[in-house]
């Protein structure tokens, strides 16, 4: 099957999405499928084309004029976007001409998706739109136009993906017609060893990006609550670091707590492996990769039920807590270190649930999205 994958960001850049892709198309070369990726050129440097692990990678700039430049004061961006619009869209009617693909799977409701949707007014193809968290989540915020897009896209697709049932629960509430093609396809991931980097136990560990749906603050806060000899570390980076390293001071965890800051996957994959519980206090978790990359290292987990989680940790060794509650949080947490002290290997056999999260089972979702 000739398949084309259009994903707002791709390798080199990191993420969640970005290595749900690459997966996929690793995965989908390994089996036998002509696979080639569009992206977005950001930022700037990176080439024009080039192959990643066997897969044609295409850049191009997915810019329109959008009146939040305006607004923001980018006029520049504002303006390049009446020269690249017509222009990225002329190149992906080009490519869709000529490659003839079978399947064209919208990875992510991002940049591209405009362009996207303008392309099946001047050429033919099964679509296939994958939803993946803030382009369902973040309708609420957006403007008239995006939500105009979204249900566009939507009723023109052949099919919906989204990375959990929450999600697509969450999309059919916001557009009805995706009921009836809608299907949940759960991220999957490598399996895991214990990483040969073993660092100093760490504790308890929570790592992601550093923005408010992480709940980094109501962790510290929990924290606070119940001092004990046990390390926290915060993995990560983003805006709202700075907050939290003063959010620390306040509440009295001075030296309690390390901020490790941005870590590559690996040595956040070795943070986890040396600590004696891994914490996913989110306020907002579409699918919970964390949580998945705790359970593949068996660990035991307590998580926001939010979202994805309960899906990902359904019979795991995890309590889960209601989000934004620091009292439940802390007691949660106590919990699981008394259960540790009496049981050790708790949250050891993690390990064989988290196989089911498998590369494998991830990209027969898709081909069944796919009609193949």
């Amino acid at each position: 099957m000739k398949i084309l994958l259009i994903v707002s960001s791709y390798a080199p850049n990191t993420g969640g999405l970005q290595t749900v892709t690459g997966q996929l198309a690793k995965e989908l070369l390994a089996r036998g499928h002509d696979v080639s990726v569009i992206t977005n050129r950001y930022p700037r440097t990176l080439a024009e084309r080039e192959v990643i692990d066997g897969v044609q990678v295409t850049r191009w700039q997915f810019l329109a004029p959008q009146l939040r430049y305006v607004l923001c004061l980018r006029f520049d961006l504002f303006l390049a976007g009446f020269l690249y619009l017509p222009l990225t869209l002329l190149r992906l009617v080009r490519f869709l001409k000529r490659s003839r693909p079978e399947v064209v799977n919208l990875q992510f409701v991002g940049a591209p998706a405009l362009f996207v949707m303008l392309a099946q007014l001047f050429t033919a193809f099964r679509l296939v739109v994958s939803l993946h968290g803030d382009d369902v989540e973040g309708l609420g915020k957006r403007g008239c136009f995006d939500r105009w897009m979204f249900r566009s896209l939507a009723q023109r697709a052949f099919s919906v993906t989204a990375c959990s049932r929450f999600l697509l629960a969450e999309a059919i509430a916001f557009e009805p017609s995706i009921a009836k093609k809608g299907r949940a396809v759960h991220n999957g991931m490598e399996p895991l060893t214990q990483p040969a980097e073993r660092l100093e136990p760490a504790g308890m560990v929570a790592a992601g990006r550093m923005f408010p749906k992480k709940g980094f603050d109501v962790l510290l806060r929990a924290h606070a609550l119940k001092k004990s000899k046990q390390k926290l570390t915060l993995i990560g980076d983003g805006p709202e670091r700075e907050g939290l390293e003063l959010l620390a001071r306040q509440v009295g965890l001075n030296g309690e707590v390390r901020f490790s800051g941005p870590k590559d996957r690996a040595q956040v994959l070795a943070e986890m492996a040396g600590a004696d519980l891994v914490v996913v206090p989110s306020r907002q978790e579409p699918f919970g990769m964390v949580a998945l990359e705790a359970m593949a290292l068996g660990k035991p987990i307590v998580a926001s039920r939010v979202g994805g989680l309960p899906e990902v940790l359904r019979d795991a060794d995890a309590l889960l807590v209601k989000p934004d509650e620091p009292a439940e949080l802390a007691a949660a947490i106590s919990t699981v270190r008394e259960k540790l002290q009496s049981t050790p290997d708790f949250g050891k056999r993690n390990r064989a649930l988290a196989a089911q999260f498998s590369i494998g089972r991830m990209t027969d979702g898709y081909l069944e999205a796919y009609g193949a």
